[in-house]
């Protein structure tokens, strides 16, 4: 049995932080229990190991913690660099899913490889478990892994934000000849250049390529979006033409960054901001993220077997669909899927009760921007959506897009919206061991650093336009 006690900041939801005595008590075998100021506050069951926090970073999630619904007060950061008790190094994947804790009875979910999505998880600094700008933290014990040598702290601690930037752009899949447009290269935008210049080395030694653009407000990020391999540079307002890019990979953490990435965008819009806010007129854009869903028309006809689509979405039966719309579907949908229509919320139970495969629909179908919604979000006060992990809203063809630019952009110009949050750490940390340039990221990126007693200064900058990156400092490399 291990007992730590130690002093941490809590972020609060009026976006001040206030000083808590914290308390750990269990093992990895048994569980843990985690007191705040003498009283209990979470039961972990077992599956947790106890790292000190070597450093944090700050991101944008972290700045709109307050518009999350998760509960505070809280000890946030979740880009943890921590050091094991035999002084190893190691980085910490941030959902405690039943897979990352090692349960022998794991949920549908982790069942499916989809363990970022497990519905038992909490999550690192955002949801109940504390967080790395705090001196220890709990981790889950297969979410650790030790950073190689060649890979230096200032690289490590942005691993969490690198390895959700690789994913983005595996799921864009760039074509040759293509032009992908990252709007508001900063934080996690510069790492998503990064991202895709090394994607693009692979291709061009096939004998192909596409082209990497940075559109920035701010001209000072230009020759640092070049660093980090970026073959072109635009300036916001500067002549950039609507429709100038296939795909605009939204970093911005703003919800005008998706009105302009609509705008600009002629394929696909990829949005990683996960702000808490509505936009593009979506109340659950945020929530799309966390689920990564995609957004698409609904064919107007049949679409022809093995259409991208519906091949994305094989599970070895027939596609599970939630008819939201008031028009009847199409004869051929019926043959090809299993088709329920009712309200969202009644069909989110139904789905629940399958016990074939998840307990979600494959596939949603709506006609207005309520019915996106649902889709989402079908039941007031769960989190919970209709759709599952990875799945589809689709468009019919006749919604009503008056006050949702996103909805008319996809409806009207056949524009898909999709959306990633984390990704794997071990095939970013590999790429970062072999490729020295790459390693350099940290140094690059990183403009502010902090000690742990300075969290507020350390979020006040990190607002401020001077900052790209900071990180707040727990212990001394």
């Amino acid at each position: 049995m291990t007992e730590i006690a130690f002093a941490a900041q809590d972020y609060r939801a009026d976006q001040t932080f206030a000083s808590a005595q914290y308390r750990y008590v269990g093992d990895a075998a048994t569980g843990w229990l985690v007191e705040r100021d003498g009283a209990p506050l979470l039961r972990l069951g077992p599956g947790y190991r106890l790292l000190r926090v070597r450093a944090c970073g700050v991101c944008s999630t972290d700045l709109a913690r307050h518009h999350l619904p998760f509960p505070l007060p809280q000890v946030i950061g979740h880009e943890v660099l921590a050091v094991d008790e035999s002084g190893r190094r190691c980085v910490v994947e941030i959902n405690a899913s039943c897979h990352a804790r090692g349960l022998a009875d794991p949920c549908a979910f982790c069942r499916a490889g989809l363990p970022t999505h497990c519905p038992r998880r909490i999550t690192l600094g955002i949801h109940d478990l504390p967080g790395g700008f705090g001196p220890w933290i709990l981790a889950p014990v297969a979410a650790c892994l030790d950073v190689p040598s060649s890979v230096p702290d200032a690289a490590a601690v942005l691993i969490e934000p690198f390895a959700a930037a690789l994913h983005g752009v595996r799921m864009v899949d760039p074509k040759p000849g293509e032009r992908v447009a990252v709007l508001g290269p900063r934080r996690l935008g510069m790492l998503a250049v990064a991202a895709l210049a090394g994607v693009r080395a692979g291709m061009r030694a096939r004998g192909q390529d596409f082209a990497v653009a940075a559109v920035v407000r701010d001209p000072a990020l230009l020759p640092l979006a070049a660093q980090f391999g970026a073959t072109e540079g635009h300036l916001l307002g500067d002549g950039v033409a609507d429709g100038a890019f296939d795909v605009v990979i939204d970093t911005t953490g703003n919800p005008d960054g998706l009105l302009t990435a609509l705008r600009l965008a002629r394929r696909e819009v990829h949005l990683k901001s996960t702000h808490g806010q509505p936009a593009g007129g979506v109340r659950h854009l945020t929530e799309m993220v966390v689920d990564e869903l995609g957004l698409a028309p609904f064919p107007a006809d049949e679409p022809p077997a093995g259409a991208a689509d519906w091949d994305r979405l094989r599970t070895g039966r027939r596609p599970r669909v939630a008819w939201l719309c008031r028009r009847e579907p199409p004869a051929w949908l019926l043959a090809r899927a299993d088709v329920r229509r009712g309200t969202a919320s009644a069909l989110a139970a139904q789905f629940a009760a399958d016990a074939d495969g998840l307990p979600r629909a494959d596939v949603a179908v709506a006609d207005d921007a309520a019915g996106v919604d649902a889709a989402v979000r079908p039941r007031a006060g769960s989190e919970e959506p209709l759709v599952r992990p990875r799945g589809l809203v689709l468009l019919h063809p006749q919604t009503a897009t008056a006050g949702a630019p996103l909805l008319d952009a996809v409806v009207r110009r056949g524009l898909r919206l999709s959306t990633s949050r984390c990704g794997e750490f071990a095939p970013a940390l590999a790429l970062l061991a072999s490729d020295s340039e790459l390693a350099r990221i940290g140094e690059r990126l990183v403009t502010h650093r902090f000690r742990g007693e300075q969290l507020a200064e350390a979020f006040a900058t990190a607002r401020s336009r001077g900052c790209i990156k900071a990180v707040v400092a727990q212990e001394a490399p």
